[in-house]
């Protein structure tokens, strides 16, 4: 997924997956199961949900050692969308994809943003309010 990066973000923290997976599992009740996409070397945690806003969806997060992140969400119906912080040539290194289709990079409400488990939280709530309780993807751009 690094492909769309315009400077270096080192390399994977996966201590810090493994707090943001921590951090799902007992605050988020619509968790339905946890996994690394590889045992031996993980780079990306992925989050199954229980439902969604057509069908359940999955977060795919990436975290790097220099503070960058990923956190992208899909549905099997089409929804898609992804908050990033990495370097990216003509758009702010925090940055958010738009749904339905993980659009061209706007700012994200999560500038000057940088722990894990604040970041988390805010994209989790984000998700909730506009994907569970309102069901408006228009709820996810930036403020």
């Amino acid at each position: 997924m690094t492909e769309d990066f315009s400077g270096p973000v080192g390399p994977v923290a996966y201590p810090i997956l493994q707090q943001i997976r921590d951090l799902l599992v007992a605050e988020e009740p619509l968790v339905e199961a946890t996994m690394f996409d590889d045992p031996v070397n993980p780079t990306e945690l992925i989050i199954e949900f229980s439902t969604g806003l057509d069908a359940p969806g999955r977060l795919e997060i990436t975290w790097w050692k220099g503070g960058a992140y990923r956190y992208h969400y899909t549905e099997p119906a089409g929804v898609d969308f992804r908050f990033d912080n990495h370097p990216k040539d003509n758009t702010p290194n925090v940055h958010f994809h738009p749904p339905p289709d993980a659009g061209p990079a706007v700012p994200s409400f999560l500038a000057g943003v940088t722990q894990p488990q604040i970041i988390t939280r805010a994209v989790i709530d984000r998700w909730r309010r506009a994907i569970i309780e309102k069901r408006d993807v228009g709820l996810l751009t930036p403020d």
